[in-house]
């Protein structure tokens, strides 16, 4: 008897996850707002550009609020992120709602304990992102309005703004950002292998098919190399580097193909050798 029980359990705990991700497959993209609510600036703590990041990695087509896409506003989901109030804890739940506000999705929460504000914010959001990232989502493509004449688009894009602004949304530009990450990868290197030096030690950048893995050359390990993390290119221009606990800091490139990873107040100059 005990037996059913559990397998019943088993296969009711499993139905909301593929229910959801069955219907977060039917909408094309995901609109993450300039600012949430409970900050007083916009991409404060970079919670908003992380958003549009990890929505990208997992399956989403992910925008901004000022780059909404240039498409039906219902084939969309809207973001929205819950600062769950509790003492000496972080505590965040994504919940992605359609065109009408109606509740699609609510995340499972996370939780930080970390003192310092942005650290702790990142790390909510990044473990509230779990629950997303493990269902599998595969979002459509984005389907954009065909061309239309001047006079259209003008009557069109004030339609759509308005219609956005409705659900916490605010429009300026109606055409997606097409080639936006490929921008970001160009500033990234082209070649294979790639060889810095930071605080006196050697590190490789290797390119592959899922991003950049950042090795330090350390003869204790079997191999020679300590994988340290991994750079990807996000949206508009953006470069992220997760490392091994899943804490992600935003990585510049100088003309001089230098990686500078900022670590809160820190700049980490991983300088190239060319």
């Amino acid at each position: 008897m005990n037996k059913y029980v559990l397998v019943i359990s088993l296969f009711l705990s499993a139905v909301p996850k593929c229910f959801s991700q069955t219907i977060l497959d039917e909408f094309s993209f995901v609109i993450i707002p300039q600012q949430f609510e409970f900050l007083n600036e916009k991409d404060k703590y970079e919670l908003n550009s992380i958003s549009v990041f990890l929505f990208n990695k997992h399956g989403f087509h992910a925008f901004k609020g000022d780059e909404v896409p240039n498409a039906k506003r219902c084939d969309g989901l809207y973001m929205d992120l819950v600062n769950v109030p509790v003492m000496l804890k972080t505590k965040f739940v994504i919940v992605l709602k359609d065109c009408n506000g109606f509740e699609i999705y609510s995340s499972n929460e996370g939780v930080s304990k970390i003192k310092e504000f942005k650290r702790s914010y990142q790390d909510a959001l990044r473990k509230a992102f779990v629950s997303i990232e493990n269902m599998g989502v595969k979002q459509k493509e984005v389907v954009l309005f065909k061309e239309e004449s001047a006079v259209d688009i003008h009557v069109n894009q004030q339609t759509v703004a308005a219609e956005l602004v409705a659900v916490g949304s605010v429009m300026t530009e109606p055409d997606i950002p097409i080639g936006s990450k490929s921008t970001s990868e160009s500033k990234l290197p082209q070649a294979k292998f790639s060889s810095y030096t930071y605080n006196g030690n050697s590190y490789m950048l290797r390119k592959t098919s899922e991003g950049y893995m950042l090795y330090e050359e350390k003869t204790t390990e079997k191999d020679g190399l300590l994988l340290i993390g991994k750079i990807e290119a996000g949206d508009a221009n953006k470069i992220y580097f997760t490392d091994d606990s899943d804490n992600i800091f935003q990585v510049t490139v100088d003309v001089s193909e230098n990686l500078i990873i900022q670590r809160g107040d820190l700049s980490q100059v991983y300088k190239r050798v060319h």
